[in-house]
């Protein structure tokens, strides 16, 4: 049997006062020429993303959050409201098309997408804009795709449209002092992930794998060190700060790693037990972390496991399924 295929509509430009009857024209759009079959709108959740459009990194700005909402499409139909922040937009126009899943004489619409270039100054009008149109029966996501504000209100604009937002902390430009903002916001009961936190999982679970080769006991010292690059900052602070948290160990940080990679490409532990001290030691290896556990008589095969848990858009996906 062959898998579906997807249709996407040629993009449509309506005025900002336009949008709800141009989102419902989508609609008539996915209906046309289809021989009498019928379309049926599948989407389960609303996804508001914004980023700066003048970012013109692959990873980031316009061209990521085209991507993920198209690979969000597969697996979470939705209605995405893509938000270009760029004050030398000189129009109020958004850009809006829709994809439809066709297996055989089933059609589904997936994803039905609009694009905003807005202004700074015309993030206060956005919920009065985007709150007709979310469809109300649906959870809503917020994907912050930018450093975090130093206003933190233009923020809490667009969160205040949804019940749980995504940050990525690998775009900020101050983790040390950005990082503990959100931690104090997620205690204080805000539906908050942040796509770093996904991201360190794998070196989580590597050390959790490695703990049970030893015999650990409650106040055992614990001292070590985390090497990373330029990108890894954020992910390998949380690391320190989980490892502080479970173990009140010490770590050192060098900031003189890999500057590709998205965490750390060392992690050393030395566990200061009783019989003798325990050292494990994580290697980052292509996509593969390679743990290996050294006690006072024995030494144990390492062990490999993957690095990564996926692209940005499978972050995303994780994130939402998590909340």
């Amino acid at each position: 049997m062959n898998g579906p295929t997807f249709d996407r509509t040629a993009p449509a430009v309506a005025s900002w006062t336009e949008l709800p009857s141009a989102l419902h024209g989508l609609w008539d759009t996915c209906m046309q020429n289809q021989g009498g079959t019928d379309v049926a709108r599948a989407l389960t959740l609303n996804v508001i993303a914004i980023a700066d459009a003048n970012d013109s990194s692959h990873s980031n700005g316009e061209t990521s959050l085209r991507s993920i909402t198209e690979q969000l499409q597969r697996y979470m139909p939705c209605r995405a409201f893509l938000l270009l922040l760029d004050d030398s937009a000189e129009t109020e126009t958004a850009e809006l098309l829709a994809t439809t899943r066709c297996h055989g004489p089933i059609r589904d619409i997936v994803l039905e997408q609009v694009v905003l270039r807005i202004r700074t100054a015309d993030l206060e009008r956005v919920p009065g804009l985007l709150r007709p149109l979310i469809l109300d029966d649906l959870p809503s996501h917020l994907f912050w795709s930018m450093p975090w504000p130093g206003n933190e209100q233009s923020f809490d604009t667009l969160a205040g449209l949804c019940q749980h937002a995504i940050v990525d902390s690998a775009r900020f430009g101050n983790p040390a002092r950005e990082l503990p903002t959100l931690k104090q916001r997620q205690v204080g009961g805000e539906r908050l992930t942040d796509l770093s936190w996904l991201r360190v999982q794998p070196w989580r679970r590597a050390l959790a794998e490695a703990f049970e080769r030893l015999d650990w006991q409650p106040n055992t010292p614990v001292k070590g060190m985390i090497r990373h690059g330029k990108h890894a900052r954020a992910t390998s602070m949380l690391l320190a700060d989980w490892l502080h948290e479970r173990l009140a160990a010490s770590i050192a940080m060098e900031p003189d790693g890999n500057h590709d990679s998205v965490g750390p490409d060392h992690v050393s532990l030395q566990v200061a037990l009783s019989t003798g001290t325990i050292e494990i030691v994580i290697d980052l290896e292509g996509d593969k972390l390679v743990t290996h556990v050294t006690t006072p008589s024995h030494c144990y095969l390492p062990f490999r496991s993957a690095a990564l848990r996926g692209n940005d858009a499978k972050l995303v996906s994780l994130a939402i399924d998590a909340s």
